[in-house]
């Protein structure tokens, strides 16, 4: 069945969404080699989503809420989540999405409950598991290709004054919240698995920076584009009091970690590169980037 509101958007060469809901459904479109697709968001239940025709050939994808990403509640839920949506459906796969506290998803994926953990930060070949006994990460995980990703960094309120100067040592001892589960950088994570900092573990960025903003910590590890989103779209009264602590740790690629539990690993990973570069050289990756948030929510 077509709708009629979606006729127009297939004149607009952009991913966009579309302004309507139908049974719990949301619809996207996107453009790739010339050819404008557009897919259907079913949810399912509250934290998840089912993305493409039912198929043999579908995968679990697991995930956390991390606007503006990545996020559930937001319109488009992120372009991440749609760029991952068209890349799978032009690989001729359907998708279960579901959105998790970060550890859980990591443990998901390590133990081979799920086909995919995404976005993930890049694994260090000496960054231990948390869920598998005398195991790394990189034993039970194996990541894709990286794709476009952001900036992580310290982060603290607005009125702290910092010794910090690129130099971690400058910062030994300092309170700093981080998220369970999370990669960060080697440094910084070799130095907070020695025991380096006050570290205290939060369940996600949200309630890391309510931590930060209450004092509990003088400063929490963050991408500086969540952290202002959190704070810009919650309801406290901290409006432009955090800052990001110069200089930045690094800049993050974004990668697709898939399960060495699934029996299909190996051709994953090669299908997932490959149409990867096919997206990042067309511009099909930029599009949806550029686009994801011209949309209405979805009532």
């Amino acid at each position: 069945m077509m709708y009629p509101s979606r006729f127009f958007y297939f004149l607009i060469p952009l991913l966009i969404f579309i302004n309507q809901s139908f049974a719990n459904s949301e619809y996207f479109s996107y453009q790739h080699q010339q050819q404008v697709k557009t897919l259907e968001v079913k949810q399912a239940s509250t934290n998840r989503f089912e993305v493409g025709p039912p198929s043999q050939k579908q995968l679990r994808l697991v995930t956390l809420d991390w606007p503006p990403y990545i996020d559930r509640n937001i319109c488009g839920k992120g372009w991440v989540f749609q760029f991952t949506a068209a890349l799978f459906h032009e690989l001729g796969y359907s998708m279960s999405v579901e959105f998790f506290p970060w550890a859980r998803s990591v443990r998901m994926a390590e133990l081979g409950q799920a086909d995919i953990l995404f976005p993930e930060y890049f694994i260090e070949a000496t960054a231990p598991s948390d869920v598998i006994a005398n195991s790394f990460r990189i034993n039970n995980l194996t990541l894709s290709a990286p794709y476009a990703g952001g900036l992580v960094g310290l982060i603290t309120r607005a009125d702290f004054s910092t010794p910090y100067d690129g130099t971690l040592k400058t910062i030994q001892g300092a309170k700093i919240g981080v998220v369970r589960g999370y990669q960060n950088t080697p440094e910084f994570d070799k130095h907070l698995d020695l025991g380096f900092f006050n570290a205290i573990e939060a369940r996600d960025d949200a309630q890391n920076l309510k931590m930060l903003l209450a004092g509990r910590v003088d400063y929490i590890v963050a991408d500086p584009n969540v952290a202002n989103y959190l704070l810009e779209h919650s309801k406290s009264e901290y409006k432009n009091t955090i800052k990001l602590v110069n200089p930045p740790f690094q800049e993050n690629d974004f990668y697709f970690a898939i399960s060495k539990k699934s029996s299909q690993w190996q051709t994953l990973q090669t299908k997932i590169n490959s149409k990867l570069a096919e997206f990042i050289d067309s511009g099909t990756l930029a599009s949806i980037q550029q686009n994801a948030g011209n949309c209405s929510s979805a009532k």
